[in-house]
């Protein structure tokens, strides 16, 4: 293939300008890379800090679900001795709730029944 002057020219000018952008993007490229390795530093101390947050709050939760169960166990201890049953939490999901038992004292009364006239009485005149 011929190339004219003016189009060797124009091929030679385009290939000594990408040589230069080349030298410039390779002088770039440890700064760049320091950058991204202090990056990438920075990303793993995040992640390390979240993982060790996470990590808090699983102990904390595993610690509130302790303190929770040894609340429900007193309260239950102070339900039987006053001689009711606690209602269940609908949020507790153990197994099927049961019908709570009201004490004795909070039952309300059966409405009273009209005296029937006795037997002796209807006789009398």
């Amino acid at each position: 293939m011929v190339m004219d002057p003016t189009s060797a020219a124009e091929a030679r000018e385009r290939v000594a300008k990408w040589i230069e952008e080349t030298r410039q993007i390779f002088s770039l490229l440890p700064e760049l890379m320091t950058a991204d390795h202090h990056a990438g530093a920075s990303v793993q101390k995040e992640v390390d800090k979240l993982h060790k947050d996470l990590e808090d709050l699983k102990r904390e939760n595993h610690l509130l679900r302790l303190e929770k169960d040894e609340i429900a166990q007193a309260m239950g201890q102070i339900a039987a001795k006053l001689g009711i049953t606690p209602r269940r939490s609908p949020f507790d999901r153990s197994a099927p709730a049961e019908q709570p038992r009201m004490p004795d004292h909070a039952k309300t009364p059966e409405p009273a029944k009209a005296a029937e006239p006795k037997a002796a009485d209807a006789a009398k005149p």
